[in-house]
């Protein structure tokens, strides 16, 4: 009787955590999402140039990360019409598709191949305003593609 207690206990308990790891990792995912597709973009594409033009220079890793701030600063005045005052946005509900980067994290790295094709330090400046420019706009495709999915889910949903 006490035995049977206490695996009914020990059973509860372990539902339990398993459930709070779930959520845990479901936050983390959709937390880490934008960082994660950044990454592999943004290595994905130093990688390439690496192998087009060896190890960089100083002036060439300079360049590449400029070329990453400059291309996430033309966005970011693009997107708010301003470069001072604070941003005002409001975080919308992820569509987990979305989350996945399949073109975000891909199309700058294929870019930056084609990108080295130029002189290196300007292929560096290139394919760094390439990587921030294009992951984030690719994220927008990406969610507009996970809307439009949503939709057409539920559509199908409502018709069976």
């Amino acid at each position: 009787m006490y035995y049977d207690i206490v695996y009914k206990i020990s059973l509860n308990e372990r539902r339990e955590t398993i459930i709070m790891r779930k959520s845990f990792l479901r936050a983390t995912l959709a937390k880490e999402s934008r960082a994660y597709g950044f990454t592999i973009a943004f290595w994905g594409s130093g990688a390439a140039l690496i192998k087009a033009h060896g190890l960089p220079t100083l002036l060439e890793a300079v360049s590449y990360g400029f070329g990453a701030v400059l291309g996430f600063g033309i966005l970011s005045i693009i997107a708010y019409r301003k470069a001072l005052g604070t941003p005002n946005y409001q975080e919308n509900d992820i569509v987990i598709l979305s989350m996945i980067h399949y073109v975000a994290a891909l199309v700058p790295i294929i870019a930056a191949f084609q990108l080295n094709a130029l002189e290196p330090v300007k292929a560096h400046l290139a394919i760094g305003i390439a990587a921030s420019l294009l992951y984030n706009l690719g994220m927008l495709v990406e969610e507009l593609v996970s809307e439009e999915a949503m939709r057409i889910e539920r559509k199908l949903i409502r018709t069976i």
